[in-house]
């Protein structure tokens, strides 16, 4: 297994990144991908001891196919792919940016869930696995989000179809639906909500815990 490598992308914050070091602690070799250079910078200083020379950054645009396409012939073989990789826009059908957001969301949270799995599945062996990082609103609406729900339940459909056609492979193909979790997109979020609500981004927070059956948001 200690050979083999697990791709991570959107692995510079938030979940990803976590997912990034657990893989790492486990003695995997991790190709972690992300948009922003700088980031990536950041994060193999500060996991590159974890990973002692297992950790390999690579910047990567997941609407990208040919990027992915190029890292996959670059890597060995893989075990597993984390497509978690996603962004939150908001705007309701009536804003003036309601068809760019649907278009922009679609494209990383959909097509990128999409491109990442066609590119490494040829590397994958059997047995392998796939992860792709859904949402709660995977399975529930939520006003002004139109295309971030729909990307999430896309995916959800998406997997159910990927998990059938590996399954002669062995290969577990699964999603999952977080619900509020304490990262940079989560605070962003609040803060677009208490903007259009004419609140406070603490108060949106309360409200979000107040629905929340545990009393708190997780880590990552």
């Amino acid at each position: 297994m200690s050979g083999l490598w697990v791709v991570v992308s959107g692995a510079t914050s938030g979940i990803g990144r976590a997912i990034v070091r657990r893989f790492l602690a486990q003695g995997l070799r991790v190709l972690a991908l992300a948009r922003d250079v700088g980031a990536l910078t950041i994060l193999a200083a500060e996991l590159g001891a974890l990973g002692n020379g297992r950790l390999r950054t690579a910047v990567c645009d997941v609407r990208d196919r040919q990027r992915l396409e190029a890292l996959a012939a670059e890597v060995g073989d893989v075990f597993a792919i984390v497509a978690n990789a996603g962004i939150c826009l908001q705007a309701r059908l009536d804003h003036e940016a309601a068809d760019a957001v649907w278009r922009e969301v679609l494209a990383t949270n959909l097509d990128g869930v999409y491109h990442t799995i066609q590119a490494f599945r040829p590397r994958m062996i059997d047995e392998g696995r796939i992860v792709a990082i859904s949402s709660g609103l995977g399975k529930l609406g939520r006003a002004g989000y139109s295309a971030y729900s729909a990307s999430k339940h896309a995916v959800l459909g998406l997997v159910k179809c990927v998990a059938l056609e590996l399954a002669p492979r062995r290969i577990t193909v699964n999603a999952i639906c977080p619900g509020w979790v304490t990262t940079a997109m989560s605070d962003a979020d609040l803060e677009r909500t208490a903007d259009e609500r004419g609140t406070s981004a603490e108060a949106e927070r309360a409200r979000a815990i107040g629905e929340i059956a545990l009393g708190r948001f997780v880590g990552p």
